[in-house]
């Protein structure tokens, strides 16, 4: 673990008698504006774990965002999902999907009316916009990623390796959305799928944002001004790019490289549903050939649909750098160089001359050149460092002016005690309803982590109880609340009426 890690530490691993149903899934962490877990297990598994773990989230992103964005066009976005003449999902996203709101439901929560399409439309959101729009809505990503290897690094600290840097932009900062980031880490029990972590905001099963514990990663940006054309049975591009990543070696040659990534993309001969950018990259270790280390994808819903960018094009960045923001290079020679593009260029070709840029070297550039007001999330990734940084909006700011949490592949990846189940047991909180204090009947031989959440799934108090079970809810509003006591080896959970 880097030194400058800082957070709090909420590793446990549930287990419930109740309704024969086990979690299979830890929570890592809960700070730094984003929650990371781990899912092991089957697909339906993984899903129930993260419905569950993130249970509080997804309902504040479903109740707070997506019912009031789509309002009466959920019921016609829902039908443009479920047509497979327009979209094909393999059956088992359809399960996974299915598991997430089971474990939602487990966690306590009413999930009547809301079936698997209504996460699709959550996950799809931007191959709908291919579709129809509804007042700028879904939110329409603006995203950059900059990707420096070999002689560009050379003689730093990185010393030839590959370093990929993203922004996650939307069209303005949203506070529900900001609240609800995660980092989801997948331990397949596939035999033909690897481990994987995905970002995004809580619900989202599929990749946008992903890398493998072998060390390639995707990066996906948007494209505007393409439509989708009828009965294409495209499949999402998020699902593409989670296929590429999960799988364990996708195109079938014995290594995980880019190669399984363009295989994936590859294999949707009809391109995708509106324009996308994918920025792909691998390790260099013994890979000799650039265009088996990284890749730009330029792909659309008409011809050319897919077209690939390699250093040696021509795309006016010096050296073996690659930069991709929202508009097509190489595609039908476009070279659609916006304001960000330029910058970029400018100061890489200017004050480097294409040489010597380092893993801070390769933020900076991104965080002077390339930056918007809108960043939702900054991420960085050191592939053969093993090595991911990560900050998310505060729902005011933008993610790069937040403080950035380091954490090592052998951290992330490691899932060590994640069989160790414990149970989960229900408060009985006294008095209920209270006013001005509760008490917690538990015993306290363990240190407990303390949250107390509002119907959104704001965190409204978070505190470390040692030997104290009496908490002070005077300064909150009349209503109803749920609580969770999280130690290494139970977890409580339970509901109070404050009024």
């Amino acid at each position: 673990m880097r030194k400058h890690l800082i957070i709090i530490f909420l590793s446990f691993a549930v287990f419930s008698s109740v309704k024969g149903q086990s979690v299979n899934g830890i929570i890592l962490s809960d700070t730094a504006n984003f929650k990371i877990v781990q899912v092991f297990g089957n697909h339906y598994q993984r899903g129930f774990a993260y419905g569950y773990l993130c249970a509080d989230n997804i309902m504040d992103i479903w109740n707070n965002y997506i019912k009031p964005s789509y309002g009466a066009y959920m019921p016609f976005a829902k039908a443009v999902v479920g047509n497979p003449a327009n979209f094909k999902v393999d059956n088992e996203f359809v399960v996974e999907a299915r598991g997430v709101i089971d474990g939602i439901a487990y966690a306590g929560y009413d999930t009547t009316g809301i079936d698997y399409l209504d996460l699709f439309v959550v996950n799809f959101m931007t191959d709908l916009e291919g579709f129809f729009s509804i007042n700028g809505f879904p939110e329409s990503y603006n995203c950059s990623t900059l990707i420096n290897w070999g002689n560009a690094t050379m003689g730093t600290d990185l010393d030839g390796k590959a370093v990929i840097s993203h922004f996650l932009d939307a069209l303005t900062l949203n506070e529900v959305i900001s609240r609800n980031q995660v980092v989801v880490i997948h331990f397949p029990s596939e035999a033909d799928e690897q481990p994987w972590l995905m970002t995004g905001v809580a619900g989202q099963i599929v990749a946008s944002q992903a890398l493998n514990n072998n060390g390639v990663v995707v990066f996906l940006n948007t494209v505007n001004g393409l439509n989708a054309q009828a009965n294409m049975e495209y499949e999402p591009m998020t699902i593409t790019l989670r296929k590429a990543i999960e799988k364990l070696d996708f195109n079938g040659d014995g290594i995980s490289n880019i190669e399984d990534v363009k295989k994936a993309i590859n294999s949707n001969q009809n391109g995708y549903a509106r324009g996308f950018i994918v920025a792909a990259l691998s390790t260099t270790h013994n890979l000799s050939n650039d265009t088996s280390i990284s890749f730009i994808a330029e792909c659309a819903s008409e011809i050319p649909y897919i077209t690939y960018r390699y250093v040696d094009d021509i795309d006016s960045v010096k050296g073996v750098n690659l930069y991709a923001a929202n508009n097509f290079i190489k595609r039908n020679n476009a070279l659609n160089f916006c304001n960000r593009y330029n910058r970029v260029k400018n100061f890489i070709n200017n004050y480097y001359d294409g040489k010597n840029i380092g893993q801070n070297d390769n933020k900076e550039i991104m965080f002077t050149q390339s930056t918007q007001s809108s960043c939702l999330q900054f991420i960085q990734v050191v592939p053969e460092n093993k090595t991911f940084l990560m900050s998310v909006s505060n729902g005011l700011s933008s993610a790069y002016t937040q403080t950035i949490a380091t954490f090592d592949y052998d951290f992330l990846f490691n899932y060590a005690g994640i069989h160790d189940f414990y149970e989960v047991e229900i408060l009985k909180i006294f008095p209920n309803p209270s006013s001005d204090y509760i008490y917690l009947p538990i015993d306290f031989s363990e240190n407990y982590s303390c949250f107390i959440y509002d119907l959104s799934g704001k965190i409204v108090i978070s505190d470390y109880l040692a030997k104290q079970n009496k908490i002070e809810i005077k300064d909150l509003i009349n209503g109803f609340y749920s609580i969770k006591l999280l130690s290494n080896k139970k977890i409580y959970v339970g509901k109070f009426l404050k009024q």
